[in-house]
């Protein structure tokens, strides 16, 4: 298989993934920078969600970078990967909606978890 496909494709679902988590920030009514306030816990939220992404999207361009063939294996694994990575939305939505819940924060931390374990695989091969 064409490792340019794939990471083509995975640009592709990250970019969704993006989109769809500034999608859930609200405008606010007002004109007034205070506005905003109102929204700080998800605006954190998706602070965080960003970076993780972010930095999740350098790492797997490095290593498919340094990868010279590409097998199902991967391949699938790679599949997994934008998957978990598939729920840093909801869980940015989730905690960005009040953030004390105990349980929020356990559905961000196993996102957050479950997201790069994947790259321990790649770095395998």
């Amino acid at each position: 298989m064409d490792k340019s496909r794939i990471a083509a494709f995975t640009d592709a679902v990250l970019a969704i993934i993006l989109t769809i988590m500034i999608l859930e920030f609200k405008t606010p009514d007002s004109f007034s920078i205070w506005a905003i306030t109102g929204q700080l816990p998800y605006l954190i939220s998706y602070a965080i969600g960003y970076l993780f992404i972010g930095t999740a999207w350098y790492n797997h361009h490095y290593m498919f970078a340094k990868t010279h063939r590409i097998t199902k294996t991967v391949y699938w694994v790679n599949n997994f990967w934008m998957f978990s990575t598939s729920f840093i939305p909801v869980a940015t939505a989730w905690v960005g909606r009040g953030s004390t819940s105990r349980g929020r924060k356990s559905f961000m931390v196993a996102c957050s978890f479950y997201g790069p374990l994947p790259t321990c695989f790649y770095q395998r091969r």
